[in-house]
């Protein structure tokens, strides 16, 4: 899921949503993680652990990749809300899947220690990921024009996919 700062930064410097209307944007990433959270446990029984940790990782690799086309109308809108709705979908069939899959098979005594591992290891992932994705935007972006700003956020954007 492209990070929140570069979907801020393109429905405010790109597209010249206000921030108030750029954070109500968010309502869909938050109804997609909704239904990723709620579907997670029946993809996890039909499909296992294994596959639906792949299966959520390749939609929200297609999710984030999907962006790429983003452009500079507002045209463009129902693909980062289309994108971001399946990207918060995908995120969390990986991270209920990753959750079920560090404490499969333990111990009732040594669940709370698989739990707080896992949990620690995504934080780290996010105290790390949006600096890095914010930085790498910042960077590829060579001026403040609307064209220049989508070019960084489309560098970053490839980036977070891969």
């Amino acid at each position: 899921m492209a990070s929140v700062h570069e979907a801020m930064s393109y429905l405010q410097n790109v597209l010249g949503f206000s921030p108030l209307a750029a954070g109500l944007a968010f309502g869909v990433l938050g109804a997609g993680t909704v239904l990723g959270g709620s579907a997670a446990p029946r993809v996890i029984a039909r499909l296992g652990n294994r596959r639906t940790l792949i299966v959520g990782g390749l939609v929200q690799a297609a999710s984030t990749a999907a962006l790429l086309g983003l452009g500079e109308g507002h045209g463009s809108l129902a693909l980062l809300l289309a994108a971001t709705f399946t990207g918060g979908v995908g995120n969390m069939l990986v991270i209920v899947g990753f959750m079920a899959t560090a404490a499969s098979g333990l111990a009732d005594h040594e669940q709370g220690l698989a739990t707080g591992l896992t949990t620690m290891t995504q934080q780290i992932g996010i105290t790390m990921g949006t600096p890095i994705m914010s930085a790498t935007a910042t960077t590829a972006t060579p001026g403040t024009t609307a064209p220049a700003v989508l070019t960084g956020l489309k560098t970053a954007i490839t980036v977070n996919t891969a």
